[in-house]
């Protein structure tokens, strides 16, 4: 049984490797990438999980075991998607004619359920009745302004002051507010832009989305790896996700070298 389970692969294999003869000879390479589609958490194979080079446009399945080739050249985006699992993206760097045993780990997907509310009213009818019998208190429709208080001042006949009139108080608030308007508005552009850019930034690099990109690294790990990288601001601002896939891809061979000094 073993040996004919063995035969099955070798011909799997092979029929894959026909499959995509024609679309190497359309694309003027020969460089493949051999591999098996691994689940991370527990490295069991991912069964019939798509393989796409996004450079050349080509897609190939996986077998039930996992089991993929694919053509490539040197550079290539690679962006694997199964059921069950958050898409992986890699970049082949390797300039060989073959790779045999091209490491691809897709990290299991966590569903999340949306929030809902229970309503205590079964029909939209029900609903609008108990709406026109609410009974709301009465409030007043403007809040009572304070005005800042006048004081006429009445001269006598020796007084060098001839009715003079004070204000204090709310106006001269607004008066020393409206005349900073201008530069509180440039600091508030800037405020808001720097703060736009942050959540840009945090919504690129994140442990979640570095998990993602790079499912092959333990969750234990994460944080270790977040704080060796130390991207630069501006890069995570402008970088394209490509680039930023081939950082990180680098950036982790370094991480695991030295890990093992």
């Amino acid at each position: 049984m073993k040996a004919l389970a063995q035969k099955n692969r070798k011909a799997v294999l092979l029929f894959l490797l026909l499959g995509i003869h024609f679309s190497l000879l359309a694309q003027d390479t020969t460089h493949l990438v051999i591999g098996i589609v691994r689940n991370s958490s527990n490295y069991n194979p991912i069964s019939f999980a798509v393989i796409s080079n996004q450079m050349l446009k080509t897609k190939v399945v996986a077998d039930e075991d996992g089991r993929y080739v694919i053509p490539f050249r040197q550079g290539d985006l690679l962006k694997i998607t199964a059921i069950g699992f958050d898409d992986g993206f890699y970049i082949v760097n390797d300039s060989s004619k073959i790779i045999n045993d091209f490491p691809i780990q897709l990290k299991p997907r966590t569903y999340e359920l949306k929030e809902f509310t229970i309503a205590p009213y079964k029909t939209v009818l029900q609903f609008k009745h108990a709406l026109v019998q609410l009974d709301l208190p009465e409030e007043k429709a403007f809040a009572e302004i304070q005005l800042p208080q006048i004081k006429r001042h009445i001269p006598d006949e020796n007084d060098e002051n001839q009715g003079s009139v004070s204000l204090g108080g709310p106006i001269t608030a607004l008066y020393n507010t409206f005349s900073h308007k201008g530069k509180m508005m440039k600091k508030y552009r800037k405020v808001l832009a720097n703060d736009t850019n942050n959540k840009q930034v945090q919504n690129r690099y994140n442990r979640n989305r570095i998990a993602k990109m790079l499912p092959m690294i333990p969750n234990e790990e994460l944080d270790i790896f977040i704080e060796f990288c130390r991207f630069d601001f501006s890069f995570l601002l402008n970088s394209t996700d490509y680039e930023l896939i081939a950082e990180l891809q680098k950036k982790y061979e370094i991480y695991k070298k030295l890990k093992q000094l």
